[in-house]
């Protein structure tokens, strides 16, 4: 499928262990259509969720990039959905390409489409993305800048959201940020 050649280096923090290069191959760019989007995926082992795998390219012909996070150990269908209050605190979230991100309360749904791409993130990062896109777009929307405020609210802990995680393809994963704590004091 792709070529032998190594990909980049990685060079690890103090301690910690070197990602394993699992494929370097050049693509069709989706963005162009040349067949050069240069792509390596990697295998590194990620405190609390396992073995994740990161994709990263760059289409050598337009700079299209892409970028991927998706758990290694996948397969059946998964759905999480956690509240997150001040008294909950804030979660952990490996989402993958494939997920559907939903925030009932505040109307916000992120589904995937062929650019989209994974990220490690919090409940509360993924408030922040949505803040950011809406302070973009929101200058003369009376609804735009309520939703915008409302996500404000959440981000400050005055109201509480629900985070649902649907991904069909079982390669994202949430985790209550306390419960890793304890596990860490635990070990």
């Amino acid at each position: 499928m792709g070529s032998e050649e190594r990909g980049p280096e990685l060079t690890p923090a103090v301690g910690r262990e070197v990602p394993r290069t699992l494929f370097t191959e050049t693509i069709r760019c989706p963005e162009c259509g040349s067949n050069s989007l240069n792509v390596t995926a990697y295998l590194v082992n990620v405190k609390f969720f396992g073995e994740i795998v990161l994709e990263s390219g760059e289409c050598s012909s337009c700079g299209f990039r892409h970028g991927d996070v998706y758990l290694a150990d996948y397969g059946e269908p998964v759905r999480f959905e956690v509240k997150v209050t001040k008294e909950s605190g804030d979660y952990l979230l490996v989402k993958s390409s494939s997920a559907t991100v939903i925030v009932p309360e505040l109307g916000i749904e992120i589904t995937p489409g062929p650019a989209a791409q994974g990220y490690i993130t919090t409940a509360r990062g993924v408030l922040e993305r949505v803040a950011e896109v809406l302070s973009g777009i929101c200058r003369e929307d009376v609804r735009c800048a309520k939703k915008l405020e409302d996500v404000d609210k959440a981000l400050r802990g005055e109201i509480g959201f629900t985070l649902i995680v649907e991904d069909p393809l079982g390669r994202s994963a949430v985790v209550r940020v306390q419960d890793c704590a304890d596990l860490d004091r635990s070990t």
